[in-house]
């Protein structure tokens, strides 16, 4: 909910889910004008902040406003961008470094540059965190120096996060020896003392702990770092530019689906155990990310600045400028 960092790489069935009728082949009206088109092809992964859009799907808010969505399946962040650059999605979830590197490289440049389209996650107290097993060295945060620690990959909200925390309490993140690890192997390479501490997220958090003995170190989502927005849904400026209505639709039904899951745990929890791969006891007790739908520039704004201040991305970048204004609930 992060980057790659908040991504289960386990595959979807790839198939779709209907949210308009059979038998509706014309675009029609989404509450502020007719559709361009009633299918939109989206990029989604097996992650616990996209309980949302699964509420959206179930409670029919993308049915209600004409459209049908077709789901595939993208094994990371970047990933799910590569879809939306090549065409293969309309729209992609992913955290937001993928989205902010696509555009700092120019990768969508043919087809408008990337727009963000609505907010999907922040990192809510004790929503990520880093690990470590009892006979660690790593006992507090100023024992990370010159560690190897599991990411899922560097340049990704999993090792930005906690080189901002580190730097914060004045370790040396420079010297920290990064090992590539996807999330579902956290509590094996934890185990196997391939790592002396993983960054992890939930439901991986609870599952390091079932599963390894795994415990608490330090919270990477504290201080300049509180409330980090980690995930959204991004779109090509071509597509937004001809889809105006469709794009305002879409976010009217992620908007619902994102108040009706704050409101609501428990109509959460059944959709993290079919959807995100979550054992039914670990989603009574995950600490989930903030679910986010509006969008904040100045607040997303961090997200690029971080990048560049741990020189992942080497420009600026305007997110003002990236942002497609949250259409109105009506």
């Amino acid at each position: 909910m992060v980057a790659t960092a908040l991504t289960l790489v386990t595959a979807l069935s790839g198939c779709s889910l209907l949210g308009g009728s059979d038998e509706e082949s014309e675009p029609q009206s989404g509450g502020n004008g007719k559709l361009e088109t009633t299918t939109l092809n989206i990029s989604i992964m097996k992650t616990t902040d996209l309980a949302p859009f699964h509420l959206a799907m179930q409670e029919g808010f993308f049915e209600d406003e004409g459209l049908e969505v077709k789901f595939v399946d993208a094994p990371s962040g970047g990933e799910s961008v590569n879809k939306l650059i090549s065409g293969e999605a309309d729209i992609s979830y992913s955290s937001y470094t993928p989205f902010f590197l696509a555009e700092s490289r120019k990768a969508g440049q043919a087809k408008g540059g990337v727009k963000i389209v609505a907010d999907a996650a922040s990192a809510g107290p004790n929503s990520c965190m880093v690990v470590a097993l009892p006979n660690s060295s790593v006992k507090t945060v100023q024992d990370m120096a010159g560690k190897r620690v599991a990411v899922t990959a560097t340049g990704t909200i999993s090792d930005l996060l906690t080189m901002s925390t580190l730097k914060t309490k004045g370790v040396d993140y420079k010297s920290i020896q990064w090992v590539k690890t996807p999330f579902p192997a956290t509590a094996d390479a934890l185990k196997a003392g391939n790592v002396d501490a993983a960054f992890v997220t939930e439901p991986f958090l609870s599952q390091t702990q079932t599963v390894a003995g795994a415990l608490p170190i330090f919270d990477t989502a504290t201080g300049p770092t509180a409330d980090m927005p980690v995930a959204g849904w991004g779109s090509t400026g071509d597509f937004v530019k001809k889809n105006p209505n469709t794009i305002a639709a879409f976010q009217r039904a992620m908007q619902k689906g994102t108040d009706l899951a704050l409101s609501d745990r428990t109509l959460v929890e059944p959709l993290l155990v079919k959807f995100s791969g979550v054992d039914e006891n670990i989603a009574k007790v995950a600490t989930l990310l903030t679910f986010q739908s509006k969008l904040d520039a100045t607040r997303i704004q961090r997200v690029p600045d971080l990048m560049k201040d741990f020189a992942v991305i080497t420009e600026e970048l305007d997110v003002s400028k990236m942002i497609v204004p949250t259409a109105p609930l009506t």
